[in-house]
């Protein structure tokens, strides 16, 4: 394969747009590797960690878009870069977009607008949000890799203007009714939801969505956000802005355990909340967060199913045991040399919350980012026993999008992984979002079926289980999804957690098996 580029001097792309196109042009025949970036330090960094940083790449400026791909030969760069800008011209007679020398003219034009998205390199980050915080913009701010100083110091500037800094690396936030970024599409209804999971927020908003209710605004803070480095400014405010916000009449807070110092801000300002909170943050002992007076969530299910207790809603997810009756019917169809899983994520949450699930039952997990340091993989391609592997990590993106957007890069891992003939189960997880791929579940059956396949002509079953988060009134529509899996043989759960429990029951009845067979 040979590295070719094309430089446009001059042309700017957001983050969300390169983000696009690098998924394009890696779907392209011919390309084996592609990106699609401002041709910042960090991009250059990127490209040269790939083996592909040119000497004509390395004299362009943060001002120039490049499209860099390794790829079959001229003829197969070409295709691709018409492709590339074929989907663009395909789409520039719907835009109704205007574009502006600046942010101070947009608002000039438009003095109602209040919000404004970021989505430059992390390096220009703070910049540009000082200059629509000092124009009175609420932002929320895509940009990721950006230092915790600049974050922290984007966040204090918002404080002392009231205006609202969701982010950096804030992928969710859906306000007055509107999906930003990645949102899902939700009802509306009572729920204010503020996390500094994207994911967690999606998760519970998806299910207040489909059990008929739905949320008033979801306020994503950043993952950092909780941090003591940053100070839980955005989660401290978010609150604020969702006691204050009179189509809240429930709050919802989702995040990993916060530090020390930002816990007990966190804490102290939900005791004074007037409005009934429901708490998750993970890795917090329950009764620390009731000492509070909020509402103790166990895990993401859990938030979700007490929220929906406050208005009296009944959302029926699958028990322990109906979960146990099925694995016993599952596990049957398994061979005896069969036994261990492996979970194949497109994000750290849902691999976590997993792996979670699966310790007490299977015992120990491998993975690129594991429980337990002891656990790490050594080759996050080379899977041992029961294993899970976070693909939205760096190693696997570095220039790419996230898999949430481009399927693709879990792709070759199922046939990979169903070539051994000791994994008895695969786990799998899709995340519904408006910009992704039109259809991520489809996109994948051509290899679960071939995996299904390849293991049936050596006298093996491989169990499917997956997981869909998403709502019906996404563009991809979460029914369609998941009748598609399960027409192919796949067993769909109705969430990430009990996809997961039900794995583990599985392996752990197996074991029993093999045990009292010998």
């Amino acid at each position: 394969m040979t590295v070719f580029a094309n430089i446009q001097k001059g042309r700017y792309m957001d983050s969300l747009e390169t983000l696009f196109a690098a998924s394009l042009l890696n779907e392209q025949e011919g390309v084996s590797l592609g990106f699609v970036g401002m041709a910042t330090p960090a991009f250059q960094k990127e490209l040269e960690q790939a083996g592909m940083l040119t000497e004509e790449i390395r004299q362009c400026t943060g001002s120039d878009t490049v499209v860099a791909a390794q790829c079959r030969d001229q003829a197969a760069f070409d295709a691709a870069l018409a492709a590339l800008n074929s989907h663009s011209t395909a789409d520039a007679p719907r835009q109704t977009e205007e574009s502006f020398v600046s942010t101070r003219a947009a608002v000039e034009k438009h003095p109602e607008a209040n919000l404004c998205s970021i989505a430059v390199p992390g390096e220009y980050a703070l910049s540009e949000v000082r200059k629509a915080l000092n124009l009175g913009l609420h932002c929320v701010v895509f940009s990721n890799n950006v230092p915790l100083e600049d974050e922290r110091a984007m966040k204090e500037l918002a404080r002392e203007k009231g205006l609202l800094c969701m982010g950096p690396d804030c992928g969710v936030a859906n306000i007055n009714g509107a999906a930003l970024v990645l949102s899902s599409i939700n009802n509306r209804g009572p729920f204010g939801i503020c996390g500094a999971s994207g994911t967690g927020i999606q998760h519970v908003a998806a299910i207040l969505h489909e059990a008929g209710t739905g949320v008033s605004q979801t306020i994503g803070t950043g993952g950092n956000d909780l941090k003591d480095q940053v100070g839980g400014i955005t989660m401290l405010m978010g609150i604020d802005a969702l006691e204050a916000d009179p189509e809240t009449r429930y709050i919802a807070l989702i995040s990993r355990k916060p530090g020390q110092k930002v816990l007990d801000k966190i804490l102290d300002r939900v005791r004074r909340c007037r409005k009934p909170v429901v708490a998750l943050l993970m890795g917090c002992e329950r009764q620390v967060v009731e000492s509070a007076g909020a509402v103790w969530a166990e895990n993401l299910d859990d938030c979700a199913l007490k929220c929906l207790e406050l208005v009296g809603i009944r959302y029926p997810l699958a028990t322990e045991e109906q979960l146990a009756q099925l694995a016993q019917e599952q596990v049957g169809k398994l061979s005896k040399g069969q036994k261990y899983l492996r979970g194949l994520y497109s994000g750290g949450t849902y691999m976590d919350e997993a792996a979670g699930a699966l310790v007490p039952r299977v015992g120990r997990v491998w993975s690129n980012c594991p429980l337990d340091l002891a656990w790490k993989l050594e080759d996050s391609y080379c899977s041992r026993e029961n294993s899970c592997v976070d693909y939205g990590e760096e190693e696997f993106t570095l220039g790419r999008p996230h898999p949430a957007i481009d399927p693709s890069i879990r792709k070759p891992a199922i046939l990979r992984e169903a070539a051994d003939p000791e994994v008895a189960v695969m786990l799998l997880d899709f995340i519904l979002t408006p910009p992704g791929h039109p259809d991520p579940a489809g996109y994948l059956l051509e290899d679960i079926r071939l995996a299904q396949q390849m293991a049936e002509n050596e006298g093996r079953h491989i169990i499917f289980i997956a997981s869909v988060l998403g709502t019906t009134a996404d563009l991809q529509d979460l029914r369609q999804q998941q009748q598609k899996l399960e027409q192919a043989g796949v067993i769909v759960c109705q969430t990430n957690y009990r996809a997961a429990v039900l794995a583990g029951a599985i392996i752990r009845l197996k074991k029993e098996r093999d045990a009292d067979e010998l």
